[in-house]
């Protein structure tokens, strides 16, 4: 027994008599369905060939992504599924590289006042903006594919249960009913339409600002754990410092001491101190080192947890001072320290003093900058070490190019 021939309505999308110029659910007049399936149930049909789409037969990730680029801001269309999942793994791939440049760029605009990072940030606010407003019309376009509107990704709302549901629709098969989301009349590319890039610009304007305000909460967040941790550090540390003071030849060797750093007792096998001269002056304010000591642990220690764990056996320890004759901005606790045997690491903020940062005219403040060597065979194989750190000021003048400065500091630590 051959069943009667079907059709579906373009409005409602029921299963109506084939032939029929009127729906009778919803009394929609049927136009141009004559190429709609005809089976009594919808079946998943090749878009590919259809007259709602130009792709090539074989979809793939780069033409997935030329399509979505195409169609960024075309919702009255359709999407298959192949070509949609496509699409979602370029997403995430693209997704993975811009969290990997995106991070460096937040903790540099965090403690760095260089305009080219917020130029950076831009940039790739600009690609995340693409991504976004082009995933989210090729969700509606897929649910159109399937004969649904655009309207359940409403359910996204509602946590955890509401994006399985969605991710349930976005796999079901194409449904020939479909149809009745696309537009007859042509579309005009949105290159050429003064409203898509109204909206990519403001996506991208809140995008940067989002950003921006996350660069600020990792700067506050870290200066929070600082403060925490230095009130201990800075007890420890003075009666380290009285140790090395007792001494002011140019260097001297002792074995056998402790160092407090993170609450954890470092025994050390070794250390040599130096005395040193070094002064550099900057926008009326002085930057100056007078000593630095290095020591050998006795044996290999560890800091921190999980992949921000890391290993050392040396230490280096910068004693500086800071006279400011303006207003500034100075960090030297966020240095990076060289070092003639071809080591090179940052400073280790938890356990440096707290005292540098926003200082104000007249201020006049010391303290000591830890950097943890992960190799250190003697105390003797460093003949030199080399310093990097920022300083800036507040300024409405665009042509003060003295605002910014970058500290080069190389010492010698002379036996």
């Amino acid at each position: 027994m051959t069943d009667k021939p079907k059709m579906y309505c373009i409005h409602c999308g029921k299963e109506i008599p084939a032939g029929v110029r009127f729906c009778p659910f919803c009394g929609t007049e049927q136009t141009n369905v004559s190429n709609m399936a005809t089976e009594t149930t919808p079946v998943e049909t090749d878009h590919r060939n259809a007259p709602h789409s130009d792709k090539p037969d074989k979809p793939n990730m780069l033409t997935a992504l030329k399509l979505s680029m195409r169609d960024l801001f075309t919702i009255s269309k359709r999407l298959d599924r192949a070509d949609f999942w496509w699409l979602y793994l370029d997403i995430f791939i693209i997704g993975v590289i811009l969290n990997l440049c995106l991070s460096p760029v937040l903790k540099q605009m965090a403690y760095s006042a260089n305009i080219i990072w917020p130029v950076i940030l831009f940039l790739l606010a600009i690609i995340y903006a693409l991504t976004t407003i082009g995933l989210f019309t090729a969700e509606i376009r897929r649910l159109h594919d399937t004969n649904r509107s655009g309207h359940f990704l409403w359910l996204l709302l509602i946590p955890i249960v509401g994006s399985i549901v969605v991710i349930v629709l976005l796999a079901q098969k194409s449904n020939a009913a479909g149809t009745r989301f696309e537009s007859a009349t042509p579309h005009k590319p949105w290159v050429k339409q003064w409203w898509t890039w109204v909206i990519l610009a403001l996506v991208t304007i809140v995008l940067t600002i989002t950003f921006g305000y996350s660069a600020q909460v990792i700067a506050d967040s870290e200066l929070s754990s600082y403060n925490d941790t230095t009130s201990t550090s800075s007890n420890s540390e003075d009666s380290s410092t009285s140790d090395d003071t007792d001494t002011d030849s140019d260097s001297d060797s002792t074995s056998t001491d402790s160092i407090d750093l993170d609450d954890s007792t470092i025994d050390i096998a070794d250390k040599q101190s130096y005395s040193l001269n070094y002064s550099e002056t900057w926008s009326e304010s002085t930057f100056s080192i007078d000593k630095v000591t290095v020591y050998q642990t006795d044996g290999e220690y560890s800091e921190g947890s999980g992949h921000d764990k890391t290993s050392f056996n040396g230490i280096v320890k910068v004693h500086m001072a800071i006279d400011a004759g303006r207003d500034i901005d100075a960090y030297p606790t966020q240095a990076t320290l060289s070092t003639s045997n071809g080591q090179q690491v940052d400073a280790d903020m938890s356990d440096s003093d707290d005292f540098d940062g926003e200082l104000d005219s007249g201020t006049q403040t010391d303290g000591n900058i830890y950097f943890l060597l992960p190799k250190l065979d003697d105390v003797s194989d460093l003949t030199s070490i080399r310093l990097k750190w920022s300083a800036d000021y507040d300024t409405d003048d665009m042509d003060d190019d003295d605002a910014y400065k970058d500290f080069d500091a190389t010492l010698q630590l002379n036996q």
